[in-house]
């Protein structure tokens, strides 16, 4: 799954159980109300050939060394 790869726009998984059940990733920085209003996440998520698998909330996405990443998606 997405999970298993080094997509850009994916916090990289470090390490999990299979299933999923548990995942350990990168710590990312939440992002603020503000920062969430402000960007486009629906086009955001949107490559040219995939698309990221994550719910447009606020506690999905984060910034990993200045770089915007999902942090909650499916695999």
């Amino acid at each position: 799954g997405f999970s298993k790869t080094d997509i850009p726009g994916l916090c990289p998984v470090l390490w999990s159980l299979p299933g999923g059940f548990l995942v350990v990733m990168r710590r990312a920085r939440v992002l603020t109300e503000e920062e969430f209003l402000a960007l486009d996440l629906e086009t955001w998520v949107r490559r040219d050939d995939y698309t990221i698998p994550a719910e447009i909330k606020m506690d999905s996405f984060g910034y990993l060394d200045g770089e915007l990443v999902a942090v909650d998606y499916g695999n």
